[in-house]
């Protein structure tokens, strides 16, 4: 049994070259088209890898998705015939299986959340605005992918641009995601958990092993079980808040 913390971060820098077609064609992502950070032609993308399916005995649950904020390639800045700032027009979705989360009200699938609501990486003067809550759950054997739009044409600037060199070491775009992934038993228990309506993180999993070794044998698959494990996780979530100074109403009809 296993619970991990994971990040993974995707980025697309310069090729080095001075723009020509001849020595530039097809390096950057060609705009308003959907590429992924696991599986695109695009960036660093870990060579071999494949959209993530989980495992039978795994349960993720996806809580942070960001990328560069940016709406106009004009905020670019350029010292010396080199470009070393680009503010990319981009927005990130989260796909699972073939099911895009973020849609518009018509259930028609949107580009998704924009770096300027989420943004990476994040400067001092960043005011997010967005935060994937509740998180997101990836039941096992679904698939994650997480895909991404640019919606400003780089690979047209610098080609109408033939002076212009974008340097290797200038970050175009980056996504950043973390996820904790509960492997083992400790899968099948935040499965368990979900199907309680019991908030899945790593506090509920471990109080809830906890539960399950004071038990000590008892019937698990009984009502009684779970209403106790519910009524535990309640109280586990009450004194957590109070320790953190946050008090609701049902904590104080609970002292009533």
């Amino acid at each position: 049994m296993a619970i991990r913390k994971l990040q993974y971060s995707w980025e697309l820098f310069g090729d080095n070259t001075d723009g020509r077609p001849a020595s530039s064609q097809g390096h950057y992502p060609p705009p308003g088209i959907e590429h992924s950070i696991f599986t695109g032609a695009y960036g660093n993308v870990q060579a071999g890898r494949q959209t993530d399916l989980v495992g039978e005995d795994e349960f993720i649950v996806l809580d942070k998705v960001s990328s560069t904020p940016g709406v106009s390639p004009y905020g670019a800045r350029v010292v010396n015939n080199d470009l070393v700032k680009w503010n990319p027009n981009m927005f990130v979705n989260v796909v699972i299986d073939t099911t895009n989360y973020y849609q518009d009200p018509q259930n028609v699938w949107s580009s998704g959340v924009s770096g300027f609501a989420s943004p990476y990486p994040r400067q001092t003067y960043d005011e997010p605005y967005y935060e994937l809550w509740p998180p997101v759950y990836v039941l096992p054997d679904q698939t994650l992918d997480i895909r991404y739009t640019l919606f400003n044409d780089i690979q047209l600037s610098s080609e109408n641009n033939d002076w212009l060199n974008i340097p290797s070491s200038t970050m175009l775009a980056a996504v950043y995601v973390t996820y904790t992934l509960f492997d083992g038993t400790d899968g099948l228990m935040a499965r368990q958990l979900m199907n309680l309506g019991i908030p899945v993180n790593v506090g509920t999993v471990e109080n809830y092993r906890r539960l399950l070794l004071k038990s000590k044998g008892l019937q698990t698959d009984t009502f009684e079980f779970y209403l106790e494990a519910m009524k535990n996780e309640r109280e586990r979530r009450r004194k957590e808040r109070k320790q953190q100074g946050i008090a609701t109403l049902n904590d104080y009809e609970g002292d009533s």
